[in-house]
């Protein structure tokens, strides 16, 4: 499906039912409102674990803007306020009222932003694998040299610190790229295969063209929802000291940060069942979850 936001198509898919019937009453379902990292990949890195949610919440899962089978617009447009307004304006177009945002990787980043800037709007967060946390590269060098050696250290210093060469790349994708998973991330290449990456997109964001990755302390200090934060121990790109670290950078919010071990880049991905778990409870615990705008009783099965 699509739908017309800011002269751009956005593409979204749909999961489970917002109302469900019981008796002679109609109950609301709380939505989680997908969005997706890269950034220029595409809502299907979410499927299909995702769908097991649509016992519990309407899930809606978008192509942002420039990625998938939205349409891509212009660089210029490829930033984090763009993609956090475009979040923003859907749900305005397709009368979505306080979702969930489910950032991963760079979704995280978006969905902070879109919490940032629309707060009236966002009923909770959940960053699973985030970017934007203050983080030094050696944090992020020092999982890669655990867990890969001298090699995936040196590809890594060069491919994170900018180095575009030829040679550059190859080392990243030999000794780098592949530690992005977990012990257990199942069928990555099919994953990869399916998924529509734009890679202009992500050229776009390693020049710095979607703005200061990291939060600044005005943005971080305007995030008021819940905030439910997962990681893995082994991710070397957003590693876990930088998530341990949240809660005291979104300062103004109550923010749970759960780390689990032998999991990389890609918690929902590589560690399902604790994940999806965590998220249910975060879902029944959440106040705006209970009720809607509409005047329905917000149904969490297990709440």
């Amino acid at each position: 499906m699509r739908v017309a936001v800011d002269h751009v198509s956005l593409y979204f898919d749909v999961d489970g039912c917002g109302l469900i019937a019981e008796g002679d009453a109609m109950l609301s379902r709380p939505t989680l409102l997908l969005l997706h990292g890269g950034p220029g990949a595409d809502h299907s890195l979410f499927k299909p674990e995702f769908s097991v949610l649509a016992d519990v919440a309407q899930v809606i899962y978008l192509d942002q803007r420039g990625s998938g089978r939205s349409d891509h617009s212009t660089a210029e447009n490829w930033t984090w306020t763009r993609w956090a307004d475009d979040v923003a304006a859907f749900c305005e177009a397709l009368d979505v009222r306080a979702p969930v945002l489910v950032g991963s990787s760079s979704g995280g980043r978006v969905a902070i932003e879109c919490a940032a800037r629309h707060p009236d709007l966002v009923a909770g967060l959940v960053l699973e694998s985030t970017l934007g946390v203050p983080t030094s590269l050696d944090e992020s060098l020092e999982v890669f040299e655990r867990r890969g050696g001298q090699a995936a250290r040196d590809a890594a210093a060069r491919y994170l610190g900018g180095d575009t060469s030829p040679s550059a790349s190859k080392a990243w994708a030999d000794h780098g790229l592949p530690l992005y998973a977990g012990t257990s991330d199942g069928d990555i290449a099919s994953r990869k295969a399916r998924a529509l990456i734009n890679d202009e997109v992500q050229a776009h964001f390693r020049a710095g063209g979607c703005g200061p990755a990291e939060l600044t302390a005005a943005l971080a200090t305007a995030v008021t929802c819940p905030t439910l934060v997962l990681a893995g121990e082994d991710d070397p790109v957003s590693p876990a000291a930088a998530a341990r670290r949240l809660p005291a950078v979104l300062s103004n919010t109550t923010t749970q940060v759960e780390v689990l071990a032998g999991v990389g880049h890609g918690v929902f991905r590589q560690a399902p069942q604790k994940a999806f778990d965590a998220l249910r409870t975060f879902l029944r615990d959440i106040p705006a979850a209970r009720h809607d705008d509409y005047g329905h009783h917000l149904e969490i099965p297990g709440s």
